[in-house]
Order: C-alpha cells, then sequence, then structure tokens
C-alpha cells in the first residue's frame, strides 16, 4: 500500500487561506513589524487551520537572530526572585522575543556557562541577580554578547549597564520611617555582604539616620537572603545587643524571619516593643500573620528598563554603559508603631 505523504503548509498556502497578501503572513511571523491586530489574527488561525509552523532555526539563518534571550539568576528558592522571572517572561514573550532560562544558584564555571550561552545563539543576556560574582556579567560582556544586569549592579558597579531599584533612597525611607515612629535602639539586618542591593541599601539607612543624629545600635549580614536566615542572625543580634527595639531588614524574608524570631522566640510585642521594616514588598508582606511595613520597588519598570537597553545593544551594537534607577516607595502597615511613644 503507498505512503501517503504529507506535504508542510507554505507561506502561501496561509495567505490563501487567510485572504492575505503572503507579505502580511511574512509580517505576523517577523519580529518587530508592522501589522494590524484583525490581521494578525486571521494569519494564526489560518495557520493553525493548516498546522503551519514558522522555521525559526532557518530564518535565524538568515538573519543571523536566534531571538533567543538568557534570563541568568541564581536565587530561584526567593519567591521575589521567582516574581521577578516571571515577570520578565512575560515581558519578553509580549516582545517576540524567546526567554531561556539559566539557573546558577549551584557551583558554576563561568566560562562553561558563558559557553553554554554562546552555544544556543542567543541574542543577548540579562543577568537578574545581585549576588552573583561582580565580574560574571563583564565576562559576558567581554565574550561579544549584549549584557544587562536587572536588580543587581548598584550604584558602586558600573561595568555592565544596569536597570535597578533606587536602594540608596530606599534606605533613607526607611530610616525616616523608623526614626519617626521614636525607635532609637536601630539594627540593620542584611543580606549577604557582598550582594550590592544590601549595601546600596544599607548606605542610604546609615546616612540618613546620622543626618537624624542617630547612630546604627548594630550591623548584621546574613548568609542568604532566606525565612531561616533571617531568624537565625535575628536571634544572635538580640543575644548580643538584647536593647534593639527596631531591625531595618534588606529583604522581605529576612524581615519575615526576623517577625517570627522577636515575636514566637523572644516572646517580644510587635511594633510595641520592636518594629520591624522589610524591603521589595513580596505577597507574603501582605499576608495578616505578617502585615508587614516594607519598601516597595516598581519591579515591571525595572523590568522594561533592562530589556529596552538589551535590545539597543542587539539592534545597534554596544552602546555606552549606562544606570537606570527606578525609585521606590513606603507600604506602611503593621509593625511598626504609628507615631513616636508619649514623653
Amino acid at each position: 500500500m503507498e505512503k501517503k505523504t504529507r506535504t508542510r503548509a507554505t507561506l502561501e498556502d496561509v495567505a490563501l487561506r487567510a485572504k492575505v497578501s503572503i507579505s502580511a503572513v511574512s509580517r505576523t511571523f517577523t519580529q518587530g513589524a508592522s501589522v494590524s491586530k484583525k490581521t494578525r489574527q486571521k494569519v494564526l488561525k489560518a495557520a493553525n487551520e493548516l498546522g503551519f509552523r514558522p522555521n525559526i532555526l532557518a530564518r535565524s539563518l538568515i538573519t543571523r537572530r536566534s531571538e533567543l534571550i538568557a534570563l541568568v539568576s541564581n536565587a530561584f528558592r526567593n519567591p521575589y526572585v521567582m516574581d521577578i522571572i516571571d515577570r520578565f517572561t512575560i515581558e519578553l514573550q509580549n516582545r517576540r522575543l524567546r526567554p531561556l532560562i539559566f539557573n546558577l544558584g549551584t557551583e558554576f564555571d563561568p566560562f562553561d556557562v558563558i559557553w553554554l550561552m554562546a552555544q544556543y545563539q542567543v541574542d543577548g543576556v540579562v543577568i537578574a541577580s545581585s549576588t552573583l560574582p561582580n565580574d560574571f556579567a563583564k565576562s559576558v560582556a567581554d565574550f561579544g554578547m549584549p549584557t544587562v544586569i536587572a536588580f543587581g549592579g548598584g550604584i558602586s558597579q558600573s561595568a555592565v549597564s544596569a536597570a535597578f531599584v533606587d536602594n540608596v533612597e530606599g534606605g533613607r525611607i526607611a530610616a525616616r520611617a523608623l526614626v519617626q515612629a521614636g525607635y532609637r535602639g536601630i539594627g540593620f539586618l542584611g543580606g549577604p555582604k557582598h550582594a550590592t542591593t544590601t549595601q546600596d541599601r544599607l548606605s542610604g539607612f546609615q546616612s540618613q539616620l546620622a543626618s537624624d543624629g542617630i547612630s546604627l545600635a548594630y550591623l548584621a549580614f546574613a548568609k542568604e537572603y532566606s525565612h531561616a536566615a533571617g531568624m537565625e542572625t535575628t536571634l544572635n543580634m538580640f543575644r548580643s545587643h538584647p536593647k534593639l527595639d527596631a531591625l531595618f531588614c534588606a529583604d522581605d524574608l529576612l524581615a519575615t524571619g526576623a517577625f517570627d524570631a522577636v515575636r514566637h522566640k523572644l516572646n517580644r510585642a510587635i511594633p510595641k516593643q520592636v518594629g520591624i521594616l522589610g524591603f521589595n514588598d513580596i505577597q507574603m508582606a501582605g499576608w495578616p500573620n505578617y502585615n508587614l511595613t516594607t519598601i516597595r520597588s516598581h519591579v515591571d519598570q525595572v523590568i522594561a528598563h533592562s530589556i529596552d537597553m538589551l535590545q539597543a545593544q542587539i539592534e545597534h551594537g554596544p552602546r555606552p554603559m549606562e544606570k537606570r534607577i527606578v525609585s521606590c516607595e513606603l507600604v506602611t502597615r503593621g509593625t511598626l508603631r504609628s507615631k513616636a511613644p508619649a514623653g
């Protein structure tokens, strides 16, 4: 019995089915090309009915663009980072780009990772981390791949273009909030000491406290941004300095750990005896059992700036290094006093 040969649908077939021109079909499947929403829907419907799939690999050989964007991080256990990755992938896909995720959460050889990204022929790389070694991003860029840092690469780092929250101003906002609520035995609970986010938040925090004539009572760094690390480090801080009456935590996960240590291990009332302030405004911060006062960062703006800068590098080649800084704001909930105590 003779086998029936299946023929692959072509652009011409799709155009005929959708009753549009071949060029309209081509534009529908070309990133950045102009095509109306109505035409796009007709073409996609016809393509689906015919089983047509554009050959991305073949097109990349012609355009020398894979439309793949490597999205690199090393903190996928942190819900804030997972939210960032979620929003990044959505925005990349909205721009007709294809995210390819790399998890550097374990021991890795930087050259092996860079070589792997190069084998995939990614068009660009977004490094969404504040705790990867400072020279990693530069090594990626030096390899010839367009590169940006998102949420890391703080004020003091200048090797690669970056978009990030104004962590220094966030630290100042935190200090003002604690002082206005009447706290004076104030401690800072940071993440890893080398993290750019921790360093910039600490810088702004100390600067504002100094301008208010208040000395930082205690400074400690956790080994990671996590609830467990926040809890452990907080207990050590209070053992060393039991008169602490407030903590500014450089991350909401640290703050939730501090909250549980203060309330359930030290049996101190929050916010009357101890105030706790976090950073990032993750979903958990708003849970009734925490009701955490925190600093909210405008994540979507950082993501948009990061992709804009990356696309400029992809389209136009190497660009002057730049930093785009996004504002943040205080979100008042229940872990700080509403006003300083009388007397």
